[in-house]
């Protein structure tokens, strides 16, 4: 029964940080918004995209529910005008985005340390976790001269951030691996709770997962994994 709660509620989690995702618009995505031209700390501007092919860069101060526009001072950018004034040369620009991210995160290996005789080995079996934290978006928007003498713009998207997981996996459970021997193999259920960092380009993620295992069943006190450390490396897609 509380393995069965601890999955309905896992899931939920997992469920419920998808939908609030797809509420938003992708962060990988350069779309209106507030900016910092710096990290971590850096001149608020507020960037409206025109097109594929130019920006308005407007200074802007105050908290997120009374932002004030300096208008006066707002940049414009675009390949055309760039064409005739910078006579060659590369314009780029960085604009940072900070924000609280919830993801889901495929961990497909996990590494496991040497424990009571058990070797050091990677794990390829099934774990999926719910991702929270603190993570900063990077646009990196360049605007490159082409052979024919005209811009053109090109935006890359970085990201990197820490938070907490919370996650199931699978792991097998027999002989080897309890203490004393139980006389059975099958499939446990483990739930992994940890860090994570993660780091993106484009809309790929990467990151390392720094987890605690726990047996979802009452053969926990014979699991030598039962509480130690592993270390799981995630992969996956930017759904936010």
């Amino acid at each position: 029964m509380k393995i069965t709660k601890w999955i309905i509620t896992v899931a939920s989690l997992c469920f419920l940080g998808s939908c609030a995702s797809f509420k938003e618009s992708a962060k990988y995505k350069f779309n209106d918004g507030i900016y910092y031209t710096h990290f971590p700390a850096g001149d608020k501007v507020y960037v409206s995209v025109i097109d594929d092919d130019s920006i308005e860069v407007c200074p802007a101060s105050g908290a997120k529910e009374c932002i004030v526009l300096d208008v006066a001072k707002k940049t414009y950018y675009t390949s055309s005008g760039f064409s005739k004034k910078f006579n060659g040369k590369e314009l780029t620009r960085r604009f940072y985005k900070p924000s609280f991210d919830v993801d889901v995160l495929t961990i497909p290996f996990k590494y496991r340390p040497y424990t009571e005789g058990f070797p050091n080995h990677l794990s390829a079996t099934f774990n999926g976790a719910l991702y929270g934290g603190y993570r900063t978006d990077l646009y990196k928007i360049t605007y490159q001269r082409t052979p024919l003498n005209t811009y053109k713009q090109h935006i890359d998207h970085f990201a990197f951030g820490a938070g907490l997981v919370l996650g199931l996996g699978s792991t097998p459970v027999n002989e080897w691996n309890t203490r004393p021997s139980i006389k059975m193999e099958y499939e446990g259920v483990d739930l992994i709770t940890g860090l994570a960092l993660i780091t993106a380009y484009q809309n790929l993620n990467f990151g390392l997962v720094f987890g605690i295992d726990h047996l979802l069943d009452d053969n926990r006190k014979y699991w030598i994994y039962e509480g130690k450390f592993s270390l799981g490396f995630s992969v996956g897609l930017n759904l936010n």
